[in-house]
C-alpha cells in the first residue's frame, strides 16, 4: 500500500513539482496549505487558489488548515518581540519547526491519516546507520539550498520528512514544471518575509509603533551623532536610513536595548571575529564533547566560513571565525556545517 503523505502546497512551482515527483514514485498525496496570516504572500487567497489548481491538475485531494493562532503566537509575536528588544529574529526557522512540520503535520495526520510530510524545500535528509540518527544535508543546488532554514527540525520530524527537490537544481525544477505542463510553471519565486509584504518597518510600526521610544545614535566612542525613532527599526550592518551626515559611511555596529542606543561606526567596526550562539539544536549529530572545526553560516544567503566551535557548559556554543565577518547580527541563525552535512545551529546572541 502506498505511503500516504501530506504535501505542503504553497501554490508555487517548487511545491507543485515536488508533488508531481512524489506521485511518480507512487506516493498517495493529500495536499495541505496552512492558513497562517491573512496578508501573508505564502498563504493568501491567490496562493490557496493556485495550490488548489495544482492538486486538481495532478489529481489528489486538497485542504486548507487554519493555524492562525499558533502562527501568531509562535512566529509573529516572536518577530515583534525580537525587534522590540533590538535583535533581528529569523522566524522562518520557527515557522518550519513549530508550525509547518509540527502543527500542520499533526492536524493533517489526525484529519487525513497521513504518515509523512513533504515540502518543496531544497534540502536532503537521510538515516545514518552508524550513529542511528537522521541527518539533514544541503540541497544540491547551492543557489537554492534551504537546509539553513530547517536546522531546528528534530529527529522525529526529520524521520517523517520528504524533500523531493533536494537533488534537483532550480533550472531542472522549472523544466519539469513546463514539461508537465504545470499551470503555475511561470510563477515567480516568493521573496522576503511572507507576512511583512516586503516592508518590515511598516509592519513593525503598525503593530508596535506605540511601544518603541526614540533614543540616541552614538559613535563607537560614545559621541552623540543623532537620534533614532526606536531600536526596533535598526539592525546590525545597516547603512541606509540612519539620517546622519558624516564624512565616511557609517554602519550600525551594535544595538543596546538597556540604554535604548544605536551605536554606529566605520565598516571595519561592523565585523566580528567571534560570536556566542544560544538555543542550540544539534540536528544531525549528538552534542560534541569538545571543540570542533566547522563551517559556520550566519545568514541565509551568506557563505559558510571556517570556524572553531567550542561547546559551553550552559549549552551555548562559542564560535571563533578564521576571519572577521561583517554584520554578525543578534537574533539571526548561525548554522554549523561540515561539507553538505548540517550539524546543528542556534541563535546569535547579543
Amino acid at each position: 500500500m502506498a505511503k500516504r503523505v501530506a504535501m505542503a502546497l504553497s501554490g508555487g512551482v517548487d511545491s507543485g513539482v515536488a508533488a508531481y515527483l512524489l506521485q511518480a514514485q507512487g506516493y498517495d498525496l493529500v495536499g495541505v496549505t496552512s492558513l497562517n496570516f491573512p496578508e501573508s504572500r505564502c498563504c493568501d487567497m491567490k496562493s490557496v487558489f493556485d495550490a488548489a489548481r495544482i492538486a486538481k491538475q495532478l489529481g489528489f485531494p486538497y485542504h486548507t488548515i487554519d493555524v492562525l493562532q499558533s502562527f501568531k503566537e509562535k512566529v509573529i509575536d516572536a518577530f515583534t518581540e525580537g525587534y522590540k528588544q533590538g535583535i533581528t529574529p529569523n522566524v522562518c526557522t520557527l515557522c518550519n519547526s513549530e508550525v509547518r512540520f509540527e502543527e500542520l503535520f499533526e492536524e493533517a495526520a489526525w484529519r487525513y491519516d497521513v504518515d509523512a510530510m513533504a515540502s518543496g524545500h531544497y534540502a536532503r535528509n537521510r538515516f545514518d546507520p552508524e550513529t542511528r540518527r537522521w541527518q539533514l544535508l544541503r540541497g544540491l543546488d547551492p543557489t537554492k539550498d534551504q537546509s539553513y532554514m530547517l536546522y531546528r527540525l528534530r529527529q522525529e520530524q526529520l524521520e517523517r520528512c520528504l524533500f523531493p527537490l533536494g537533488d534537483k537544481t532550480k533550472e531542472q525544477v522549472r523544466a519539469i514544471a513546463q514539461a508537465i505542463p504545470l499551470e503555475v510553471s511561470r510563477k515567480p519565486d516568493s521573496q522576503d518575509i511572507c507576512f511583512a509584504a516586503g516592508d518590515t518597518r511598516k509592519f513593525l510600526q503598525e503593530r508596535i509603533g506605540s511601544e518603541v521610544q526614540p533614543g540616541s545614535i552614538v559613535d563607537v566612542s560614545g559621541k552623540k551623532l543623532g537620534s533614532h525613532q526606536g531600536i526596533a527599526y535598526y539592525t546590525v550592518g545597516q547603512r541606509r536610513g540612519l539620517g546622519i551626515a558624516h564624512a565616511h559611511p557609517l554602519y550600525v555596529v551594535k544595538i543596546e536595548p538597556a540604554t535604548n542606543t544605536v551605536i554606529v561606526g566605520p565598516l571595519e567596526a561592523a565585523h566580528e571575529d567571534k560570536a556566542t550562539v544560544r538555543d542550540v539544536r544539534w540536528t544531525s549529530i549528538a552534542q560534541p564533547p569538545g571543540p570542533l572545526r566547522v563551517e559556520a553560516q550566519v545568514r541565509y544567503r551568506s557563505k559558510a566560513v571556517p570556524a572553531l566551535l567550542v561547546p559551553q557548559e550552559n549549552g551555548n556554543v562559542h564560535l571563533e571565525f578564521e576571519e572577521p565577518l561583517f554584520a554578525v547580527t543578534p537574533g539571526q541563525v548561525a548554522a554549523f556545517y561540515r561539507g553538505d552535512l548540517l550539524l546543528g545551529g542556534g541563535v546569535l546572541s547579543v
